[in-house]
């Protein structure tokens, strides 16, 4: 079996369902081949686009970074030089005048740029210019983009930047933003079927998806499979001088900056996230679009090559969901790829995403369940305890014991040998891994997007 096989049978149609989620199109990258899969409990197949929402960042990122080989300018240059007068006129507001003439493309890419406005809600029917955005006048729905702090100061996530940036692009290009992304072979002409917005599994949104002015910061439709094709031009542009980009700028694209905010899972590069095995994003659009997207570099930035490479070099996942809920399916994916790949566990990937964050998936009940999970048997602070009901089980406060099942997720290997399990309860969002502190074990618990840390183990 393959391992999408393997996921389809982890990440079911009545897993989708009852989590609220209509589908997931999934693709994974390994050495240059990409596979596909849906799953659906509708007609979408692997040619349906979804949107990609604040992907859209880091695909512009990657033409921008074509734009910089191709000498059109430089990650230095002034945005202020080449935007229209109007754009320039709203951007100027009280005590900060003339700071637009400070930004660079840099700063704009990196979201160090100190300009405001996070994200966009996009419109039902006919979206306003990316003019008006900026102006936050009618029928803008967003305030006017103005600087919220000083430019280069601070990592501040903004959306309002990508979109100062999308107005540079076509201006400086002179063409207009969807043919200038076709025209640098990173977005290809848009499909005629594409997946609409739902708030539980069969429960259409208000309207089937919004239309963006704001199209470099979230106005992307596509596939996993076409977000892989640019993560792994971006990979094979790393050890070679041939690729889809120069090294040097590759390199340059991905070595996240040094700005305070920009560490853990926030860290960020030059319109991706990026650790030091990783690049990647994440996205959200209303009314009910969520997506996440990685590659891994192989250590070849961010890192000094202290740390073991978790995700083998030119290996990469994506995932696209049309479900308002669709946030927890997608982590739940990505858990499920690492530990049917065998990847080591992370504390976090890039672009908001924790370990600590999700419930993961009940792995297949075909894997067999090593007996050592026994020794952390007992009571725990925190009143809580961990069982053997025949199989592992956990309580609460002496409550009646809720069964645990293997889950499909990544476990450490430790320093000192030993092992991790990880397990999820039945019925309820609540995980539990077994861990060590050094030679003490530790019993954690995740749940709402918490972990709490449990010693002091009373053995029965």
């Amino acid at each position: 079996m393959t391992t999408l096989d393997k996921l389809q049978e982890i990440i079911t149609i009545d897993t989708l369902r009852n989590d609220g989620v209509p589908s997931a199109s999934v693709a994974i990258l390994q050495d240059g081949k990409i596979t596909a899969r849906v799953v659906t409990n509708h007609r979408d197949d692997t040619d349906t686009v979804y949107q990609a929402c604040s992907i859209s960042k880091a695909i512009t990122a990657v033409a921008v970074a074509k734009m910089v080989d191709v000498g059109h300018f430089t990650y230095d240059t002034l945005v202020a030089q080449h935007l229209p007068e109007s754009t320039l006129a709203h951007l100027a507001g009280p005590g900060s005048a003339n700071w637009i003439e400070q930004v660079t493309v840099r700063m704009l890419v990196s979201h160090t740029s100190g300009l405001s406005q996070g994200g966009f809600h996009g419109y039902v029917h006919h979206p306003p210019t990316a003019e008006c955005i900026v102006s936050g006048k009618a029928p803008s729905n967003t305030p006017r983009i103005r600087f919220d702090t000083f430019p280069g100061a601070q990592f501040n996530y903004s959306g309002g930047g990508f979109t100062v940036l999308q107005i540079f692009l076509e201006t400086i290009m002179e063409k207009d933003f969807a043919t200038l992304m076709i025209s640098m072979e990173t977005c290809h002409v848009m499909k005629q079927n594409y997946a609409i917005a739902y708030k539980t599994a069969d429960v259409v949104a208000n309207a089937p998806y919004h239309k963006f002015a704001e199209l470099a910061a979230g106005g992307l439709w596509t596939t996993p499979s076409d977000l892989l094709k640019a993560i792994s031009a971006v990979q094979q542009s790393l050890p070679c001088t041939s690729g889809f980009l120069k090294q040097d700028t590759a390199k340059e694209m991905l070595t996240s900056i040094s700005q305070p905010g920009s560490d853990g899972a926030r860290r960020m590069a030059l319109g991706w996230g990026s650790d030091d095995n990783v690049f990647a994003h994440r996205g959200m659009n209303f009314p009910g679009y969520h997506c996440y997207a990685f590659g891994s570099h192989g250590g070849v930035v961010n890192s000094d090559g202290s740390n073991p490479v978790k995700v083998p070099a030119g290996n990469g996942i994506a995932v696209m969901t049309n479900g308002e809920l669709g946030w927890d399916v997608a982590t739940k994916i990505v858990s499920a790829i690492y530990h049917l790949k065998g990847w080591q566990r992370f504390r976090s990937l890039p672009s908001m995403y924790g370990e600590d964050d999700y419930i993961p998936a009940m792995a297949l009940s075909s894997i067999s369940l090593d007996s050592d999970w026994k020794d952390w048997c007992g009571d725990w602070e925190g009143m809580w305890a961990l069982l053997n009901a025949e199989g592992p089980a956990i309580s609460f406060k002496g409550s009646e014991p809720v069964p645990l099942r293997l889950a499909a997720a990544p476990v450490s290997l430790l320093s000192n040998g030993m092992a991790e399990h990880m397990f999820v309860a039945e019925h309820v969002r609540v995980a539990v891994r077994l861990t060590w502190d050094e030679e003490d074990r530790v019993l954690e618990i995740i749940q709402a997007n918490s972990k709490t840390e449990h010693r002091n183990q009373q053995k029965k």
